[in-house]
């Protein structure tokens, strides 16, 4: 029994051993580690191009970085300041053993564009949060327009009920390829009235408050489909959405 217990506490001790040395090894490699490459990768780019690698390089003064000790970068901070641009929904920054630096990005999904009453324009993103033109990328969003008094000054989330029911109205146009393809613009009038501008026709479409959204939409594709395509598309002056589970339409 004295003879095992030498014999086990003797290969302990060489584990323990080499685990140190492991240790030791990989803090002198990490010393010795200096950034060789930076990695990045930008998702929903398909659908934005607010950011593209280029952009990313420069913003964080990437060719600095090159050659520089591993150990002296902070991934963290670098996050921070990737997720300080307005354009940037979410960052995450991390480092490998062979002295890549690991970069993924996600940007804001823009679905309106909206000038306000001052002739300042500005996007809302899919979370209402808003968002400064760009003078690298214009997305092809609703514009929505008129009596709009909400300005970009800290591009923080909307604070008017007008606006909030103005992206309502903007994100379901935006993830309907039929809509999407069939409304032009929202307008606030100065009664706070919201119209929308179809693409095709000049009738006025009085969609009233955020209520019921999906339903009056189906309602109006009910009307488009039955009323426009027999009687067409320059009968009506307005088509007004407002009143509950019905369409009021005025022929010119």
């Amino acid at each position: 029994m004295g003879y095992k217990k030498i014999i086990l506490s003797l290969v302990w001790t060489i584990l323990i051993f080499g685990v140190g040395v492991l240790l030791y090894a990989i803090n002198l490699h990490k010393k010795n580690e200096t950034c060789q490459s930076i990695s990045i990768e930008i998702n929903n780019s398909n659908e934005n191009h607010f950011i593209d690698s280029s952009l990313v390089m420069d913003y964080i003064e990437g060719n600095a970085l090159l050659g520089n000790a591993a150990e002296n970068i902070d991934a963290s901070k670098i996050e921070a300041l990737l997720e300080g641009n307005p354009h940037i929904k979410n960052a995450e920054v991390y480092k490998d053993l062979s002295g890549t630096l690991f970069i993924k990005i996600w940007q804001r999904n823009a679905v309106m564009h909206v000038i306000n009453s001052a002739g300042e324009g500005y996007y809302i993103d899919d979370q209402e949060m808003k968002i400064p033109l760009s003078d690298n990328f214009s997305p092809r969003v609703l514009v929505c327009h008129g009596n709009i008094e909400e300005k970009c000054t800290k591009c923080d989330t909307i604070n008017s009920n007008i606006l909030k029911t103005c992206s309502c109205i903007a994100q379901f146009v935006h993830n309907s390829s039929f809509w999407g393809s069939a409304i032009e613009e929202i307008f606030v009038s100065a009664e706070n009235e919201i119209l929308l501008t179809p693409k095709m026709g000049d009738a006025k479409i009085v969609f009233g408050d955020a209520s019921d959204v999906e339903n009056k939409f189906d309602r109006l594709f009910a009307f488009y489909k039955q009323a426009l395509s027999k009687k067409g598309w320059d009968k009506y002056s307005s088509i007004n959405l407002s009143f509950k589970n019905q369409i009021v339409a005025k022929k010119k």
